[in-house]
């Protein structure tokens, strides 16, 4: 956390790092009760769920299908629900039997996808840093090739070795030695043209906050920002802050947040971006004024852009890998209001790259958008995530084509996918199941609404080789807007959604 601002004559604050605050009234804060209550109950579900599997398939089959839930939350970093899994069916993350078919353990597959609280955690529950799965594979062997520096680290610290020639060795013996590189005492190296000096920094209101960084208003030489102060320097917490930095400074497009600079220098360490003034979709949804049809399809094409060019990159092509309205923001001039922003005038952008993924292009093989790499990401929220990421399989870059149908179907259909279903309900019904949420607005005759139909459930596709490009979804859409009026804008024309 920043140290303790000291406040001057002036009204204004600053802490001993050099950074300014302007002080603003936050002492309303929004109630959690509800939140608290939603999630008690959807740990009560949870239960009933794995009590009912236990009555359906019987004691040791449904125990066998508890190990293979406990093996995917820990492959997408909810330690939560690993301790409840443990707890409920009293499972020992030791165990020889506690692992998949490949025999990869927990351990394994927390490694490999970068979680480092579950990896933390099931070491300390006694599970062995050394396990070989089926292809002679260490957890370290896992951590150094996904390149998740602090894993590496924390694996090396308790034991951990590579398994070669027959033998557990050492990582700096092994060929694996150059994989990782060293990571210096400052927390990143930035380029110099991208360092900000903390005193040019004027934090003003907080306007949001996340596992790891609260964000500010800011003022930078005259130009408001935002900046997202990083909570502590816990790796876990670092090492989200450097991939968001290192994806950051290679995207440059009008339909995603553009990085302005960071200070890392010293602590609290902060990154700066444009701000968005608009806020978030996810927010822009709850509001009692619904979107019109027009609108809900710029923004779904904005978003369709952004993508498109995230899945081109010449030089390092990018899967966002955690789609969902919250991480979708809404841009446009401090002068124009934030309700004209939402329904009018706003353009929608990508932001929150923690979790994305720069692949390499192989210049000599070519790019192949439909290669599957192997994949399997630490996502963010159940709803919107691809099935093929819920079972654990290889996945490319249509997973966020997946991820987008959900977020078209929100903004089409006027309400969440599966609505009112618990989050890993509704993934686990889309994956094992194929359910989709229910077409009521885009089931109707209207002929945009066919085709808006066709797009979605496309991109939806159980197969993810038949989902479609994000170029193609954006020749779809544009079309569609042509066609529209451009007072369509206005709530209650004959295309509203209302």
């Amino acid at each position: 956390m920043p140290p303790e601002p000291v406040t001057d004559s002036s009204g204004s604050r600053e802490n001993d790092r050099g950074v300014r605050f302007v002080d603003t009234d936050l002492s309303i804060q929004p109630s959690h009760h509800g939140a608290v209550e939603k999630e008690a109950e959807n740990e009560r579900g949870a239960d009933k769920y794995y009590k009912d599997m236990q009555s359906i398939h019987g004691d040791t089959a449904a125990k066998r299908r508890a190990i293979t839930e406990l093996l995917f939350f820990a492959s997408v970093g909810d330690l939560r629900r690993c301790q409840r899994i443990v707890r409920l069916w009293k499972l020992q993350v030791s165990d020889t039997n506690c692992c998949d078919y490949d025999k990869r353990t927990p351990l394994h597959l927390a490694a490999s996808e970068g979680c480092y609280k579950v990896t933390e955690w099931l070491i300390a529950e006694g599970s062995d840093v050394n396990a070989l799965d089926r292809f002679k594979r260490t957890p370290l062997e896992d951590a150094v090739r996904g390149e998740y520096v602090e894993e590496t680290k924390l694996l090396l610290d308790k034991g951990g070795k590579i398994h070669e020639n027959g033998k557990l060795t050492d990582l700096a013996d092994s060929g694996l030695s150059g994989k990782i590189q060293h990571i210096p005492e400052n927390m990143y190296d930035l380029d110099a043209d991208w360092e900000i000096d903390p005193k040019s920094l004027t934090l003003m209101e907080k306007i949001g906050e996340g596992e790891f960084g609260i964000v500010h208003k800011a003022a930078f030489h005259g130009t408001l920002v935002a900046a997202k102060i990083l909570k502590g320097s816990s790796a876990i917490a670092l090492g989200d802050f450097r991939s968001e930095i290192e994806v950051l400074r290679k995207v440059h497009h009008p339909n995603a947040v553009q990085f302005l600079g960071a200070c890392t220098k010293q602590e609290p360490y902060i990154l700066v971006t444009e701000l968005m003034t608009g806020g978030n979709l996810s927010d822009a949804m709850r509001l009692s004024r619904k979107f019109t049809l027009r609108r809900a399809m710029e923004m779904a094409v904005d978003c369709a852009r952004g993508l498109a060019y995230l899945h081109a990159k010449k030089n390092g092509a990018i899967i966002h890998r955690d789609l969902k309205p919250g991480n979708l923001m809404i841009a446009g001039s401090q002068y124009h209001g934030k309700e004209s922003l939402i329904f009018d005038t706003g353009t929608i952008k990508l932001a929150d790259f923690g979790l994305s993924k720069s692949l390499p292009v192989n210049k000599h093989a070519g790019y192949d958008l439909d290669s599957k790499f192997k994949l399997t990401g630490e996502t963010g929220s159940y709803r919107y995530m691809a099935p093929e990421v819920f079972r654990h399989e290889p996945y490319n870059f249509k997973v966020d084509v997946y991820s987008f149908s959900m977020i078209a179907y929100q903004l089409f259909e006027l309400t969440p996918p599966f609505s009112g279903m618990d989050p890993v309900d509704a993934a686990r019904k889309a994956a094992l199941a194929e359910e989709r949420p229910p077409l009521m607005r885009l089931a109707t005759n209207m002929p945009t609404m066919k085709t808006l139909k066709k797009m979605v459930t496309r991109c939806w596709d159980p197969n993810p080789e038949r989902r479609p490009n994000f170029e193609e979804v954006v020749v779809i859409l544009d079309n569609l807007i042509k066609q529209m009026p451009r007072d369509a804008h206005s709530s209650g024309q004959c295309c509203s959604l209302q």
